[in-house]
């Protein structure tokens, strides 16, 4: 059975068709830019919904336009002798036979061809108002590209077949719409560039602000990325926190174990924790939720050779362990001296070896192959304050033997299989902040590598506080060094920061360097200007660039991947925005409709 399709071609301004508005635009011949780059017609391709193009290039005969262009050209010289050099149209001769010479010169020594394009603009909306406003909008694009389009007034219907893929022009619209153009500048004008983001197993994201097109990164793909450790920046309140959840949620949905580092406002991450059968724990001196520090969770250093079917290698855990122990000692007692560290050394080795662990590795098991019972912070104490020597070095445990922090020092057995957990360290006083951030990344750190081959992400909020004019180089050298490690054993590292100029505080910037050039792929959010120049030069931003980070509302970034950089939109679905949100409005919201 046959359809009729209806058409309304009484206004001046569109044409309806099938009950849907078309309006139609060209762009002038005397519209167009002088001088053009590559992609110089993608804002057009991409102005969004209810807007397509149509471009028609018509080459011509070479020999028939080189005879027309020198012809043209020698009246315009004739004419020039006659006028004088302060009459206006004097200056429009000129141009038009520096024109004609290059044509001519472009065409003979360069072998372009010449062409005459035409551009037609069709906006189509299911009202008449909304029609206007995005003729009018387009119309806008237009100005603020160098380009010129006139609305095809009483040539609605004339447009439409003009439009239609049967590379026929209306003469009148034709004439109007002529522009002549040579083969490097139609090649430039190939509308089809794409600024597309999608891994075929990626992550949702958000939306291209270039073309509104899904954006879909997949961090683990080593083919695509050298690594797929992110980086996170921006100032308070453009949106980090709700993004770095977001990204979590979506990884741990795809099977992947995450692990968040949070220092400040970590109850933010507890709704969403809870909701995903995740293990949230609130690490402070009120809490026992801090996992041992001195627990051992590894059997082996060798985690790459499950990677490669070998034999691991026998280096000492316990060494290991003992290393990174000192430095998290050294975060509250900053002026260790090199018999200070010794004296820690030993003291430590005595301390495990009460409870049968050495350097041998196979002490760390019992028979059953179960990891031995640990010692704790008291165990240590304990050791330093039985010797004369160590007793000074005793007082700064104390606070987790004896003082306030007493919980925190516990043994602590805590189940840490879980797939999806948050080590909130915001409890944590000033003081033990530091120190606090450290032994949760520790704990991180050992969970990761001892994922085997399953993929997991370490997401830490705020760790330039690790790597920072607060940290120390220990403590700062260890952070970076996971960083770099962790691609290696399948995971990736996610971090943020809103504090540059902290970042790039300690020795020179040299950690914070260090972990930006770890990381592939940078996110950078809404930024005061002065932040935003100070990472200028490390991400080759473009001073548009740096003009559109200062201009990003909440939840707006630069998604930077080497020399690739697009601006995307986050978006959460309605229930993560309702796990995730702090708003006020939303919060009192909904106790007012769970009243009701």
């Amino acid at each position: 059975m046959l359809s009729t399709t209806l058409a309304d071609t009484n206004s001046r301004d569109y044409i309806v068709v099938d009950g849907v508005f078309h309006a139609y635009l060209y762009v002038t011949g005397y519209g167009y830019s002088t001088t053009v780059g590559s992609c110089w017609l993608s804002p057009l391709v991409e102005a969004g919904e209810g807007v397509s193009l149509s471009f028609i290039f018509n080459r011509q005969s070479r020999e028939k336009i080189l005879s027309k262009i020198s012809q043209v050209t020698m009246v315009n010289r004739s004419r020039m002798r006659d006028v004088g050099d302060t009459r206006q149209d004097y200056e429009e001769l000129d141009s038009a036979i520096n024109s004609g010479l290059y044509l001519k010169d472009v065409m003979n020594r360069q072998g372009e061809d010449f062409y005459y394009m035409h551009t037609l603009i069709e906006v189509v909306a299911d009202d008449p108002e909304t029609l206007e406003q995005r003729v009018t909008a387009v119309e806008k694009l237009c100005v603020s590209v160098d380009m010129i389009a006139r609305r095809c007034d009483h040539k609605q219907e004339q447009a439409f077949l003009s439009m239609l893929p049967l590379l026929s022009l209306d003469a009148d619209v034709e004439r109007k719409s002529r522009r002549n153009a040579l083969t490097r500048s139609v090649a430039a004008a190939f509308p089809f560039a794409s600024y597309e983001l999608s891994d075929r197993n990626g992550v949702f994201l958000g939306l291209n602000l270039y073309n509104r097109s899904p954006v879909f990164l997949d961090p683990y793909d080593d083919y695509k990325y050298t690594n797929g450790n992110i980086w996170i920046g921006g100032s308070s309140g453009a949106g980090k926190t709700f993004t770095l959840q977001c990204m979590g949620g979506r990884l741990r949905q795809q099977g992947k174990r995450i692990i968040f580092i949070i220092p400040k406002k970590g109850h933010e991450f507890r709704p969403l924790c809870e909701q995903l059968g995740g293990l949230y724990l609130r690490m402070s001196p009120s809490s026992k939720d801090c996992p041992n520090i001195m627990a051992i969770r590894r059997k082996n250093l060798d985690a790459y050779a499950g990677f490669r079917d070998m034999d691991a290698r026998d280096d000492s855990v316990l060494a290991d362990k003992i290393s990174r122990l000192i430095i998290w000692y050294s975060l509250q007692k900053r002026d260790l001296s090199d018999e200070d560290k010794n004296h820690l050394d030993s003291s430590l080795v005595e301390c495990y070896a009460r409870y049968g662990i050495t350097f041998d590795n196979a002490s760390l098991v019992d028979e059953d192959g179960a990891f031995r019972t640990m010692p704790i912070i008291a165990d240590w104490y304990q050791v330093l304050s039985e010797n004369p020597d160590t007793k000074h070095l005793a007082v700064v445990l104390a606070r987790y033997v004896t003082g306030s922090a007493a919980a925190m020092g516990g043994r602590n057995d805590i189940d840490l299989d879980n797939k999806y957990i948050v080590l909130d360290t915001s409890g944590m006083p000033d003081d033990l902040l530091l120190p606090g951030i450290f032994w949760a990344t520790d704990i991180a750190n050992d969970l990761i590598i001892g994922n085997g081959t399953d993929l997991s992400a370490l997401i830490a909020d705020e760790l330039w506080s690790l790597v920072g004019a607060n940290s120390n180089p220990l403590a700062a050298g260890f952070v970076q060094e996971m960083v770099k490690t962790i691609r290696g054993l399948g995971g990736i590292a996610v971090t943020s920061t809103q504090g540059m100029q902290d970042l790039f505080s300690l020795d020179g910037g040299k950690y914070g360097k260090g972990i930006l050039d770890s990381s592939r792929i940078k996110l950078v959010m809404q930024m005061e200007e002065q932040e935003a120049r100070l990472i200028q030069g490390v991400l080759n931003l473009s001073e548009d660039e740096v003009r559109q980070i200062t201009r990003f509302r909440r939840g707006e970034g630069l998604l930077c991947i080497g020399y690739n950089h697009v601006p995307i939109a986050f978006h959460a679905t309605q229930r993560e925005y309702d796990a995730i949100t702090t708003s006020p409005t939303d919060l009192r919201g909904r106790k007012t409709e769970d009243a009701v």
